[in-house]
């Protein structure tokens, strides 16, 4: 079903670091409040660009935040199986080792 794809520990690493630095990027990229205002000649064109444009930056600070969230989720992931990995390491080492001392 995976048709031969395979995740290993160091891609869930790299994956976890490049979206942490685009997140980074992203964040970086426009003000949370927004672009900045512009003049459009009336103050009622000017209240409703500036409800847009505090509208894309509340938006684009959520999309930052799911990008963090992806981030951080393969991180965990990463040290989930990364403890998983070690925990099946002592356990062969201990059979091996001394089998009277495997749990």
């Amino acid at each position: 079903m995976s048709d031969g794809f395979q995740v290993t520990m160091s891609d869930l690493l790299a994956a976890s670091d490049k979206f942490a630095a685009e997140e980074r990027s992203f964040t970086g990229a426009l003000p949370a409040n927004g672009p900045a205002p512009v003049d459009g000649g009336s103050w009622v064109i000017n209240d409703a660009l500036s409800e847009v444009l505090e509208s894309i930056g509340l938006l684009h600070t959520q999309l930052a935040g799911v990008i963090g969230n992806d981030a951080a989720s393969l991180d965990a992931t990463y040290r989930e199986y990364q403890w998983a990995e070690n925990q099946i390491t002592t356990e062969v080492k201990g059979i091996v080792v001394d089998p009277a001392k495997a749990r």
